[in-house]
Order: structure tokens, then C-alpha cells, then sequence
């Protein structure tokens, strides 16, 4: 969660140097190039891969699309708010769809964490000051179909991984969407990405070795082994990262509110994650 804290402010940076669609073919492809080895480990079975190859398809395209809004959004909005807001509405969206398609049962603590979660979101948003045209020019609403483009992906993965590993379904999915932006974004694969300054390599590097390979599959394996549900709540996490390392990196200061709404964002992670209470059989 940390790599996904820190991400945000890298993002901002990087948006300086490329377009959001050349950023993420390069991201996608070497992350899939670093990962590679890891297959060695693995008996891939092709059968397995080839009936959620569909599926894989539609995941590669969310990815696609909540990497877009990621990388449009911090150059519109304040990158700290971005992972305040994608990070808090994740796991509520998840949770909401897993009910309604699902028919999935939440206990007491999983309400009562995601409602906090709402709150933490519309105090650090202060969205009561906001209309919709405020909220599409503040860059927020890439923010908000962000994470909903990412709950789905969470509810893919889930179901993905119940067939195949995470790490072989990581590497397929980031090497599908680095050749879907190359069909559809053919100008994004400038090599001149390569004579780029320091600058741009420590924040690229950031977000795609630390982010994206390691904290992207460590969230896929936590939602392959605990559910879509219970990891997207550790999600709530990152809004604290997110904004003290927006304000070391880029000196975006928040005030009283964002402090308040990040601690009720942990606060609903540890209620989320307490075991439901069992009735024991009376003597």
C-alpha cells in the first residue's frame, strides 16, 4: 500500500514528461518483462489460461482505463486527493457490486467500515462545495470512474484466480494491455522515453517496479487468497501514504479536514477487518 501511496505523487511528475497513454505502454511492458522470470516457477497450464482468456481481455481493458484516469487526473486534480478519493471509493464500489451481482452477504463490521470509508471520501473532498462541472474541471471525476473501473477489475480477479495464479495472471494481464495500447494508441511507443532525465526514471521506476509489480501483485494475490471484499478494504490505507508523500515530493499541504477524513479511512480498514462476532453453543 505504501508503493500505491507514493505512486500518486510519481504520477504527477511523470505527466510532465509524456502523455498518459505513452507512459502506460512503457509501464505495462516492462513490468511484464521484469515478472517474466518468475514464470520459470510455475507449471503453466494452458487449458486453465485459455477458458478466462476472455475475461482477461475485459480486465486488461479496465486496467487500461483506470490507468488513463490515474494518470489524466493527477495532471488535472492534486495527487494527493486523487489517492484519497480513488483508494476510499474502491472498496466501496467493490462491495456494492458484489451485493448486487453477487448476492454476496456482508456482516456488520464490512457496513459499518465501508460507510466510514464514504464519509472519509466526502470530508476530504469537501463535496458539499462541488457541482458536477466543478468536479469534471477539478479532475476528481477521473478520480471517481477510476476507481470504479478498478472494483471491477478487483471482481474479475477475483474470479480469474480462482483458476490460475496471480503472479501468471499479472503477467498476462500487463503484457495484454501494453499490446491493446499499442493497437489502439499506435504513437504512444515514442522511444524517446529512453533519453530521459534521472527525474523522470526515479518516478517511472516508482510507479512501475514498485507499484505495478510488486504492490499490483501483492493486491491481486491478497484478492485471489481473501477475497474482493476484504482486500480492496486495505485500500483505505494509501490516503495517509498518499498525502504525506504529496506533500514531501509536492508540496501540496492539506489541511484540518484531509487529516481528519484519512484517520476515519484507517479507522474503518481495522473495523472492516475485525472477525464477526460467533455465537458460541450454550453448555
Amino acid at each position: 500500500m505504501l508503493s500505491w501511496g507514493i505512486s500518486w505523487s510519481n504520477a504527477k511528475i511523470l505527466g510532465e514528461y509524456f502523455s498518459p497513454t505513452t507512459i502506460m505502454f512503457w509501464r505495462f511492458l516492462i513490468a511484464t518483462i521484469v515478472l517474466s522470470p518468475f514464470l520459470l516457477l510455475f507449471k503453466i497450464e494452458i487449458d486453465k489460461v485459455k477458458s478466462q482468456i476472455v475475461k482477461i481481455i475485459l480486465a486488461s481493458l479496465l486496467l487500461c482505463l483506470y490507468n488513463y484516469c490515474y494518470f489524466q487526473g493527477t495532471q488535472i486534480g492534486l495527487a494527493g486527493i486523487g489517492g484519497v478519493l480513488v483508494t476510499t471509493l474502491m472498496p466501496v464500489f467493490t462491495t456494492i457490486l458484489t451485493i448486487l451481482f453477487f448476492k454476496t452477504k456482508v456482516n456488520k463490521n464490512v457496513k459499518i467500515g465501508i460507510f466510514l470509508g464514504i464519509i472519509s471520501g466526502i470530508i476530504i473532498l469537501k463535496l458539499w462545495q462541488y457541482d458536477l462541472s466543478q468536479l469534471i474541471k477539478s479532475g476528481n471525476i477521473y478520480f471517481i470512474l477510476g476507481a470504479f473501473s478498478w472494483s471491477i477489475l478487483t471482481i474479475f480477479t477475483q474470479k480469474i484466480t480462482e483458476k490460475i495464479p496471480s503472479l501468471i495472471y499479472s503477467i498476462i494481464l500487463f503484457s495484454m494491455s501494453s499490446l491493446l495500447i499499442l493497437l489502439i494508441f499506435p504513437d504512444s511507443t515514442s522511444i524517446k522515453i529512453f533519453q530521459s532525465e534521472y527525474r523522470f526514471w526515479i518516478h517511472f521506476l516508482s510507479v512501475t517496479i514498485g507499484a505495478l509489480a510488486f504492490g499490483t501483485v501483492s493486491y491481486f494475490y491478497a484478492t485471489q487468497k481473501l477475497g474482493a471484499t476484504i482486500a480492496s478494504s486495505f485500500s483505505f490505507l494509501v490516503p495517509v501514504s498518499a498525502i504525506i508523500f504529496s506533500i514531501i515530493i509536492l508540496n501540496e499541504i492539506p489541511d484540518k479536514l484531509s487529516w481528519i477524513g484519512c484517520t476515519i479511512a484507517i479507522l474503518s480498514v481495522i473495523i472492516i477487518n475485525i472477525p464477526p462476532k460467533t455465537n458460541k453453543p450454550s453448555m
